[in-house]
């Protein structure tokens, strides 16, 4: 990732390859099953005795490829894309608080763009967008929290400076034992898994969205534009597992979801808890509307069973409160990667969970 650089002077480069990327034929299936291997990589980084411009130019890259993981999913997503874009500039994304706006095309994390145009508090600053922040280290970081194969974000430690990554030592996706990102990632492109992964194992190929030892549901498209029947479900459990989509974040962020056994008054918002704990009669049992209870794509909540995805909710298993259930995992308009903006009004958020409140 380091190639691309922190300035805005690169991103026209990506677009071109997001332009090229999406000339492909649409398919349901990941993007990895179906494409062509010159797609992603090249032989020998030449053509004609130098670099086509589609191409990063700051390789040649690892495992032969034509550039680095913001450079391949940098573009604008359009209905039928089979490479999830994560990063969208000069283009201005268009942001889905509920998935219902008109032309919405921001996925199920949102998009670094307002990390690199706005500033670091929009999302995460990964290495090679924005600026670095003041932080020292992830809020929250413990270097206790372990993925399914044993391997801890930075070995348990955080250098002063260090930049979070895609993928590996410092990053989300892949084990965290590697360093380069491309082998952190080993075998997930061509062999990852899609649709329910209720049993994930210990490589990246057998997790959800290629994070090591996480369990849910794959939306085929990433959540673009989605409905109350065709999005992801996050796994979440009560006994706060190593598999589900929060204990994720508490790899890096432990103290905002370690403990077990933890009751009301909480100190901190609560995490792996589900709603249905909760009396009958309780404002949280009015979460996607009283006798509907319909699934809120504005506030994802997860469910213990992840073999199909929820359009409505019981309140057993399946309103599990997540971290991303108000924030976003790579950055949104709005403060600290927030799904709404908290600031302009409550009723825009929390009042989807705390219906009385609103």
């Amino acid at each position: 990732m380091t190639g691309w650089g922190d300035s805005l002077g690169s991103f026209g480069r990506k677009v071109t390859l997001g332009l090229l990327l999406l000339a492909i034929p649409a398919s349901p299936l990941l993007a990895m099953n179906n494409e062509l291997c010159v797609e992603c990589h090249t032989m020998h980084y030449s053509q004609g005795g130098g670099v086509l411009s589609e191409w990063g130019s700051e390789g040649p890259y690892t495992a032969l490829l034509t550039t680095d993981c913001l450079g391949c999913h940098t573009g604008v997503n359009m209905s039928g894309g089979t490479t999830p874009f994560v990063f969208s500039t000069p283009d201005v994304p268009v942001y889905q608080t509920t998935g219902t706006e008109a032309g919405s095309n921001t996925l199920a994390g949102g998009n670094f763009y307002w990390v690199a145009t706005v500033d670091n508090n929009r999302g995460h600053n990964v290495l090679g967008v924005g600026g670095l922040d003041t932080l020292t280290s992830p809020p929250g970081f413990t270097g206790t929290s372990a993925a399914a194969d044993g391997s801890i974000p930075g070995n348990g430690s955080w250098p002063a400076g260090q930049r979070v990554t895609c993928a590996g030592l410092y990053g989300c996706h892949g084990t965290h034992t590697e360093t380069v990102m491309t082998s952190a990632v080993r075998g997930g492109h061509h062999m990852g898994a899609s649709g329910a992964i209720s049993t994930p194992g210990t490589t990246p190929a057998e997790g959800y969205r290629m994070l090591v030892g996480i369990a849910g549901y794959e939306d085929s498209d990433w959540e673009f534009q989605p409905t109350t029947t065709a999005h992801n479900q996050y796994h979440g459990d009560t006994a706060k597992t190593d598999a589900t989509i929060s204990s994720l974040c508490g790899r890096c962020h432990g103290n905002f979801h370690s403990g077990t056994g933890i009751s009301s008054p909480w100190i901190r918002h609560p995490v792996d808890y589900d709603m249905g704990a909760t009396g009958p009669a309780s404002e949280y049992r009015s979460y996607g509307g009283t006798g509907i209870n319909a699934y809120v794509l504005a506030a994802p909540v997860a469910s213990d069973l992840v073999s199909s995805v929820k359009a409505t909710v019981t309140f057993s298993g399946d309103t599990i409160v997540t971290c991303i259930s108000c924030h976003r995992a790579h950055g949104s308009p709005y403060y600290k990667m927030l799904r709404w903006d908290y600031a302009g009004s409550i009723s825009t958020g929390c009042a989807y969970c705390h219906t009385s409140k609103d």
